[in-house]
Formats: structure tokens, sequence, C-alpha cells
């Protein structure tokens, strides 16, 4: 090749490219960066020392007291309070320390706490990238189907946000019990086959498949068998074998639905003025939660009692295993 010129030139002007780039990356890259990571670990003290915005629990729980039992024992317990009530920095600076008060004003120091139903909605919206076994309602259907006649109702009208659904006993004193899975969990639609004609299918565990009598007197009721077990006995998906049962039987959750209310139908489901219901057994509804089963618990399905002989002691790790292992070898049980 005669003339090299222009290749000189062109691979002059990669070199001068890459000399500046690399000088340029040496001039400007933070000091710190890369010492444990791709990333500017100084950045991680200056984040540090940044004042804290969003409140942790316990420190709602200082003045909340109350709230917060309410809160940490039910199903909202891991839903931190910034969700609903913002921050609360100036809240907590207002109220923790009277210095600040001459430089906070009380409606800065006020939180939000009024209703809406975009707050509950943002969560419980039927979104079908939401888990199935996720509570998500589509609101129209909701109403629909506990005869709610005025659509202007709010969510607040029978769910206390710190205190949703009622349970017994603490949530983290409920009881383990294997996962429960649904076809509808995966499938829009009801497979034409059982799993166990699916080769490699996982093995699916429905209520009926251990609580037979029950699920039976159950569907069998003229009340409830419109709806599901897990209606009132929700279940909370720890990992992938395994959950939490959580306890329910209580007065305050039945009249979730039973409550006489100006905004339900009054004929259907059936309603009850309450406490007046109970006559001159009003007084014991703060001693005996469970007093709604004491006259009704048949009128839902037959309550099986634990006892040493029963079939499903509340050791059901122990006393299943050889039942989930015929099952997981897709041999039912009669």
């Amino acid at each position: 090749m005669k003339d090299k010129k222009h290749i000189i030139m062109v691979f002059t002007i990669v070199v001068s490219a890459c000399f500046i780039l690399i000088l340029s990356l040496q001039m400007l890259q933070p000091r710190s960066f890369g010492e444990h990571g791709n990333f500017r670990w100084d950045a991680m003290a200056e984040i540090v020392s940044q004042p804290v915005l969003n409140q942790d629990v316990t420190v709602c729980a200082e003045c909340h007291t109350e709230i917060n039992d309410l809160h940490s024992k039910d199903a909202h317990y891991n839903v931190p309070c910034v969700d609903c009530h913002g921050a609360g920095n100036l809240h907590a600076a207002y109220y923790r320390d009277s210095a600040n008060n001459a430089i906070i004003s009380p409606e800065q120091a006020k939180l939000p706490k009024e209703y809406t139903l975009e707050g509950c909605l943002r969560c419980h919206s039927k979104l079908k990238a939401r888990p199935k076994d996720f509570p998500q309602i589509d609101k129209d259907q909701h109403y629909e189907f506990l005869k709610v006649i005025d659509s202007e109702a709010k969510c607040v009208e029978c769910h206390n946000p710190h205190e949703p659904i009622f349970l017994l006993t603490d949530i983290e004193k409920s009881k383990l019990h294997p996962i429960i899975q649904k076809c509808s969990f995966c499938h829009d639609k009801e497979p034409e086959k059982d799993f166990r004609e699916i080769k490699d299918h996982p093995p699916v565990f429905e209520c009926k498949d251990c609580h037979q009598e029950i699920v039976a007197s159950f569907e069998n009721s003229p009340h409830h068998k419109a709806i599901e077990c897990t209606s009132c006995h929700l279940f909370h998906k720890e990992n992938e074998t395994a959950g939490r049962m959580f306890k329910i039987g209580n007065a305050e959750f039945c009249l979730l639905c039973h409550e006489e209310k100006p905004y339900k139908d009054p004929s259907h489901p059936p309603k009850i003025t309450w406490p007046n219901h109970l006559g001159d057994k009003s007084a014991l509804v703060n001693i005996d939660r469970k007093i709604c089963l004491n006259c009704h618990a048949n009128a839902i399905h037959t309550m099986i009692s634990k006892s040493k002989s029963s079939p499903h002691p509340s050791n059901w790790v122990g006393a299943h295993t050889a039942y989930y292992k015929k099952r997981a070898e897709g041999v039912r049980s009669e």
C-alpha cells in the first residue's frame, strides 16, 4: 500500500480518544468508587446522615400503644404505618420534643388519616399480576356479593384498617398449616384432568383432602355454601410448603356480613342489630368473643372437637406425614 497516511490518522484518533477517555475516568471518577463494589462507597455515609423521614412502627408505638397492639396481631401486621399515614417525621418530632413546636406547626405535624378508596385498593384491587391467594376484590363484584346497596359505602364501614379481620389470637400464634393450593391459582379455567394425570405436576392439596366430613357438611349448608373455606379460615402463605391458618371465629368477624347497617340489604344475608340481638347476654360480648358460635356453630358446618383421638390433631406435621407422602405419590386417601 503506497499511501498509509489515512491509516495513521485513524489510528491516532482512536488512540487519542482512548487516552482521553481513560484520563477522564481517572479525573472524574469519585475517590471511593469501587472500594466495596461498583458504586461510590462514600454515598453510604451520606445517606445514613440524612434525616429519617419514614418513621418505623416502633416510633409510632411509643404513643399509639393500643392501635399498635391491634395492628401487630392482625392481618396488617407487616404493613408499616407510613404506607397509609405518610412519612411521619414532622409528626414524631412535634410530639416527641416540645422545642420543635416553634419550627413545626400543628398543621405540618398532622398526619393524613382520612379514608380513601384508592388507599385500600392500592393493595387489594384485583389484578392478574397479584398472587391468587392474596386478598383482592373487584369493588362492584364485592358489593354485589355482600348485598351492599350503597355503592358509596366505605371499606372502613366494615373493616378496621388496624384490625381488618379480627383475629382471636396474635398472628404469630396462628397454627402452621400445610400449603393450600387451588387449580385456579395457576389456571384461568378449571383443568379437565386431575393433577395426578399430568407428569411431574406438583401435588395440589385442598381443604377436602383432610377435612372431608367438615367440607361435606359445609357444602350442604343452606347459608354458607356460596363462600369458600378460606373466606373465614384465612390462610397466609409463608413458604412453598406451609403457612399459617388464622384463628377466626369471633363475633366481630361474623358481623362483617351479618350486622345490620344502612348500606346493606336488610334481607340477605340475615342481619341482626348488635348487641341487642343477644338480649340479656349482651354484657358477655367483651368476655366471650366467640359468642356467635355458641348458638350458630352447626349452621356453618359440623364442628369436630380436637381430642387425642381426632383424625386431624393440631400436630399435623407428624400426623399427616404418611398422608402427604401418599398424595405426592399419586395415591388418593379414602
